[in-house]
Order: structure tokens, then sequence, then C-alpha cells
């Protein structure tokens, strides 16, 4: 009987700690606007730092830029979610044609969130406690510097020239751009066209339709393209899907490229990696690849050209429509063995390997 009541007891205590302990464990929320207009042309320049927190952009005809900062602040008690709100101040600066954005905390000699600032750097803490979120409409032409940490940034109606450095976030970008450089860190990227753009991913994703010119360095990161005309391309443990693209060179490291189809040349260095052609559409095509222990996939269909390739105990291997094939062992202690065949008439395309291991495997498909 005793250990019933003794249970009872302990059931009883458990469950007014639930009912009592509810409001402590509810979140303040205090929040702040401020809203700021400045002229600036499509000659212009917009820089806006921020830290968690969203970023929405938006183009617009007017020769000015309007800029909304909403901060949010959550802490279970609304005198230390208070005292940080009101230590948060943005930052906005203009001169002729020229804004930059950005945010500061004042000192507080007392309070909870004193005593944490003092210890690290401002925002070095739960990063749940703070929201700070931007929507800007500016001049559709006119050029951006973002620098955006645990948060998304969104970009529409606006055809300028981008600049942005974001980690721990996604972005969006639903117009052509003419040019961008975009520095992508433990987030996505979304993109139509970009002309002439130079991307940095890391453990990061990118899918974009069309580019002219491309300069992609990735790591770990999951990549759709649709059209590239010129690609410069370095990537370590990608995931790579490639439609189309012209000239393609640079250096795959434990890394996996599909690319549906190639309308000139390749230039490649891999190590650890698959790589894969689907089609190639040009009859004077010239195709390089230095490669160890990798798997080089190409299909050879209607494209006539002369075959080449020196291999260390590698494997090669040919579809019986080649001739001319010859095949001499060049050192029998490193089994370095040199192939030479030619494959269709007027073989104006040109497909060389070299490299150590792998294996090679030309197919009609």
């Amino acid at each position: 009987m005793m250990i019933m009541d003794t249970l009872y007891k302990k059931l009883l205590l458990f469950a007014a700690a639930m009912v009592f302990g509810l409001p402590a464990m509810a979140q303040e929320k205090v929040s702040k606007k401020v809203i700021k207009t400045y002229g600036l042309t499509n000659a212009g320049e917009l820089h806006l730092d921020n830290k968690y927190g969203n970023i929405n952009i938006y183009g617009w005809t007017k020769n000015e830029v309007s800029i909304t900062v909403n901060i949010t602040v959550t802490h279970k008690k609304h005198d230390n979610a208070q005292e940080l709100l009101e230590r948060i101040r943005p930052i906005l600066r203009n001169s002729e044609n020229f804004v930059s954005v950005a945010y500061e905390i004042g000192e507080n000699s007392s309070g909870f969130f004193s005593t944490l600032f003092d210890k690290a750097n401002p925002f070095d803490f739960d990063r749940s406690n703070v929201q700070i979120d931007y929507k800007v409409y500016m001049p559709e032409k006119a050029e951006i510097e973002i620098t955006n940490k645990f948060g998304d940034v969104f970009i529409e109606d606006w055809i300028g020239v981008l600049k942005a450095d974001i980690q721990h976030g996604d972005m969006w970008i639903n117009d052509n751009l003419n040019k961008a450089d975009i520095n992508l860190k433990y987030g996505k990227l979304r993109a139509k066209n970009i002309n002439y753009s130079n991307l940095d991913l890391k453990n990061g994703g990118l899918d974009m339709d069309d580019s002219k010119s491309m300069r992609l360095n990735s790591a770990g990161s999951e990549i759709d393209i649709h059209t590239v005309e010129s690609l410069e391309f370095y990537s370590n443990k990608d995931e790579v899907d490639i439609e189309e693209v012209s000239t393609l060179y640079g250096m795959l490291r434990f890394s996996n490229l599909r690319l549906g189809r190639l309308t000139k040349d390749i230039d490649l260095i891999l190590k650890i990696s698959d790589f894969s052609i689907e089609h190639i559409a040009t009859p004077k095509g010239n195709i390089s690849i230095e490669q160890e222990s990798s798997e080089v996939s190409l299909n050879i269909t209607d494209f006539p050209h002369q075959f080449t390739a020196v291999l260390e105990e590698g494997l090669v291997r040919l579809p019986k429509s080649f001739h001319n094939v010859n095949s001499h062992m060049l050192d029998k202690g490193k089994k370095l063995r040199e192939i030479k065949a030619t494959y269709g008439k007027k073989s104006e395309g040109r497909i060389s390997i070299t490299g150590k291991k792998g294996v090679v495997l030309l197919k009609e498909l």
C-alpha cells in the first residue's frame, strides 16, 4: 500500500511540474520595424550585410531604394528579449548613389545578454533568439553586394550585377542576370540564366538553366545545370548532371559527372571519379582526359575520330567497329600500354586518354 501511495504522489508531482512549468517554457516575443528610403539610380550600388534572417530583394523602375528591416527577438523572459531588441540597431548609410546596410549591438553593462555578448561575438549564441529580415525595393539594374549567414536570399525583377556570400541558407534568383559572383556554403542556389558566373559552392547545391561562361569551384555538392557554353570546373566529392556543354575543362576529384551532350571540346583531369558523355554532337571535337583510378564512359556513335590511350594498368574497351587498332606495351614492368585506333570515316575528331589504372569504355548506343 505504501508503494502505491509513493507512486501516486510521484505522479501528482510530475503532473504539477508539467502544468506549472509550461509558462516557464513559453517564449516571449518582441519586435520592431525600421523603414528607410534613399535616392539610388541604375548606376548605383547597394551593400547589405546580415546575419540570422532572410533577405528579399525586388527590382523596380524608381530611382530610389526602399529598405524595410524587421527585427524579432524571443526569450523566455520578456525583459531579456526587450533588452536585446533595444541593443540591435540597424546601420544605414548613404552617399552619392551608394547605400550600405548592416547592424550593430549597443553596449549595456548589465543583464543576461550583456554577459553573453561579453563572452563571445555578438551573435555567437542560440540563433533562434533573433530574426533580422530585410525587404528591399531598388532600381532593377543597380549593383548588389550581399553577405548573409543563417538565412535565405530571394531576388526577383532585378537584373543587375550581383556579388553574394551566403552561408547556411538558400538563394533564389528568378530573373536572368548578366554577371554574378556567388560564394555559397551549406545552401542551395536556384537560378535561371546567368551569362557570366563565378560560383564557389561547399556542401550545397546548384540548380541552374543556362550560362554562357561559368567558373565553378565546388565541394560536396549536388549540381544540376541545363546548358553551359564554356565551363571551368573544379570539383571535389560532387554529384553533377549537365545536359549540354560546349567546352569543359578543369579537374574532378572523387566526383561523378554525367554530360548529356558535348558540342565542342573537353580537357579534364580525373582522380577517382566517374565521367560519362551520352552524345558527342560535333565531328571536330577534341576530348583530352588525364585520369587516375577513374571510369570514363563515352558514347562515340556518329563521332568519327582518332583514338589514342596511354594507360598504366588500365582497361580499355573498344567496339568492334574500330579499325587500324594498334596496341603495344611501352613498359612491361609498369604495365604501361599505348593503344591507337580509328573510328568512322573522315576522322576529324580526337579522343586522347592518359593515366594509370581506371576503366575506359567507348560505346555505340
